[in-house]
């Protein structure tokens, strides 16, 4: 018994003794910790004031934002331009003036444009190289290679307006069997633009009966509109899921193209940026040059030219066809402009809309009020700096929160107003450009596409304005709220009712 006593003292002994060592280890640690923290000037935010009281209140305020768009606005106006969010051990900081915007990817763009490893994306697909998703050399010699074959197949040219053009033709065909009667014009608009995109990239279009072609732009949208949370994301790769299965089978659908493309590929006659891409592959091996370009990295660059070319542009359009019915005193000075620049019959060209003021205002507005990407895509720090004051480290994703600045009062005056005019000189008769606007991004990392996607929305946008009068169903009221997506804004499901003009 006495042994047993002894035996348990010693065991309280040296428990007390390691839970003593540990309990110290764990206060220096703090100390150290919060010693390096006040040197240290971070952004304000949830995750950083110290008061308990501040905290617990902004996790609720994190819990009951059940749109991530509407909560990262609330952080904004809480704690102002410059905002660091801690998510799961992943930092945000989010930019929301046009000021620090220029401050941080502008001046700072050598270290302020890298981009976060998409662990989940990469390790499901095997991604590696395209644009979207990568830094360093590898991301500039894909984007140098991506702007050279947007310029080679038509980016600004006739060529790929006629192909715009003959799209839009068809699109109205499509449309005319909707006269009369209420339709979502969601499928019909992806289909589209997408079709766009193809031409470009496989060389081809597709019917938008076409089984494989609805299915691959079905998996688009879901990919985009899809937002597990992070402990979901961060499951090992051995657990599947049915995001998991779409990437899996979108990766599919582009290797099988990049494949059959290899098989018919004939130097002397390049079809589209898949033969382009095989063709500098190989320039570059005979000329013994350093290159990143591999056929492996193909279909994530396919991949990318999708995820760009099709949901930010369709998305664009959606809103602009619900503000059109919404706004009809808008449709009417849009209709009155094309007939007095192109005419009731005519082909709307690209160089159009330099006499056309007051469309190509309404098309601004469109993407001022609701931008493709409220967040941008996270640019990553690759070494420390400072913006506005604040210390941001390296490793650290800068967002900028270009919806949040494009509806600020001091800005912009009345934000809320759906206003085309705000873009115009006094008298009418020009374009004004404005700082705050900015839905294609900043810095080097700007939209790649931009040009493509003006082109596309401004003569998918007057085809079918110049065919069509697009008014909402008898009693229902326009609704400009946003659906629940975090990388674009898209409208919620609407209907619209076309009449033939």
């Amino acid at each position: 018994m006495i042994a047993d006593l002894a035996h348990g003292v010693f065991d309280f002994g040296f428990s007390s003794i390691l839970f003593g060592i540990t309990t110290s280890l764990l206060v220096v640690w703090l100390m150290k910790w919060v010693s390096k923290r006040r040197k240290i000037n971070r952004p304000p935010g949830p995750m950083t004031v110290p008061w308990p009281l501040h905290l617990i209140g902004d996790l609720v305020m994190l819990a009951q934002g059940t749109n991530p768009v509407v909560m990262l606005c609330e952080l904004n106006k809480r704690y102002g331009d410059v905002v660091c969010l801690d998510n799961g051990g992943t930092r945000y900081i989010i930019l929301a003036s046009p000021e620090v915007v220029n401050e941080a990817l502008v001046k700072q763009a050598e270290v302020t444009s890298g981009r976060e490893e998409a662990w989940e994306f990469k390790a499901i697909s095997q991604y590696h190289g395209g644009i979207i998703f990568s830094e360093g050399e590898e991301w500039i010699q894909h984007r140098r290679f991506g702007l050279a074959a947007l310029r080679n197949f038509g980016m600004g040219k006739k060529s790929l307006e006629n192909s715009i053009n003959e799209e839009a033709r068809m699109f109205n065909e499509i449309l005319l069997a909707k006269i009369g009667k209420p339709f979502d014009p969601f499928f019909a608009v992806n289909n589209a633009v997408s079709n766009i995109i193809c031409a470009i990239t496989f060389g081809q279009r597709f019917e938008y009966s076409d089984p494989k072609f609805k299915d691959m732009i079905k998996r688009i949208n879901f990919f985009v509109a899809e937002d597990p949370p992070q402990a979901l994301s961060n499951l090992p790769t051995f657990i599947d899921n049915a995001r998991r299965r779409n990437i899996r089978a979108i990766r599919k659908f582009l290797e099988d193209e990049v494949m059959e493309h290899k098989t018919t590929y004939d130097s002397n006659h390049v079809r589209d940026v898949i033969d382009l891409y095989l063709k500098e592959i190989n320039r570059a091996r005979e000329a013994g040059e350093k290159c990143k370009l591999d056929l492996s990295k193909a279909w994530p660059l396919v991949f990318d030219f999708f995820l760009a070319g099709t949901e930010t542009t369709s998305t664009t359009l959606l809103w602009a066809f619900l503000f059109m019915a919404g706004r009809p005193e808008i449709q009417k000075k849009i209709v009155a402009e094309i007939n007095s620049v192109v005419g009731s019959s005519a082909t709307p060209r690209y160089e159009d809309r330099k006499l056309m003021p007051y469309t190509e205002a309404t098309l601004m507005e469109v993407l001022r009020y609701r931008p493709i990407a409220p967040g941008g895509v996270p640019h990553r720090a690759t070494s420390d700096l400072k913006v506005k004051g604040y210390d941001i480290l390296a490793g650290d994703n800068l967002m900028m929160n270009i919806l949040y600045i494009h509806h600020i009062p001091e800005i912009w005056g009345d934000p809320e107003v759906f206003r085309p005019e705000r873009f115009l000189s006094e008298d009418g008769k020009a374009v004004v450009k404005h700082d705050a606007y900015m839905p294609f991004g900043a810095g080097r990392r700007v939209c790649l596409g931009e040009q493509l996607a003006k082109m596309e929305m401004f003569l998918f946008f007057t085809n079918v304005l110049q065919r069509f009068r697009i008014t909402l169903p008898p009693g229902v009221k326009p609704n400009y709220d946003y659906g629940h997506r975090v990388t674009t804004l898209l409208p919620k499901a609407y209907e619209v009712i076309l009449e033939e003009r």
